[in-house]
């Protein structure tokens, strides 16, 4: 072989291998990003776990959770707990993402403290699954 006819498979190589390469490159799209996880502290004031639903509010603040199906729950006690172990009143860090559609889900929740005793005789209602205090 010449040393042209090798300069030449080589340039025609190289020539191959770069516009093969730019349609690996960005092609005006942008890359879905995940939404940024956020932490939320308050009390919880409402407990639906049928329907997985948390509400916690820290005043003047309310914000309504959706609690996913893979919602990792912590207390002191129970590093792997389960939403049976939490109660309305209970002070709580619940990391979530807001998705697209402007659900706040839930996937994590952290219990802080119990619920402060008061003197008052303890209500509870069935009503939706919510308890009162």
């Amino acid at each position: 072989m010449d040393i042209s006819r090798v300069c030449a498979v080589f340039v025609i190589r190289s020539v191959i291998v770069l516009t093969s390469a730019i349609g690996w490159g960005d092609v005006g799209e942008q890359p879905i990003e995940k939404p940024k996880a956020e932490i939320f502290a308050g009390t919880i004031r409402t407990l639906e776990v049928e329907k997985r639903v948390i509400t916690v509010e820290t005043t003047p603040i309310s914000k309504t959770f959706g609690i996913a199906s893979d919602c990792e729950v912590t207390t002191k006690d129970k590093p792997k707990a389960t939403l049976e172990d939490l109660t309305v009143g209970d002070v709580v860090n619940v990391t979530y993402q807001e998705e697209a559609n402007g659900l706040l889900v839930a996937h994590r929740i952290e219990l802080k403290s119990p619920p402060k005793e008061t003197g008052d005789q303890e209500r509870r209602s069935s009503v939706n699954g919510f308890v009162r205090r």
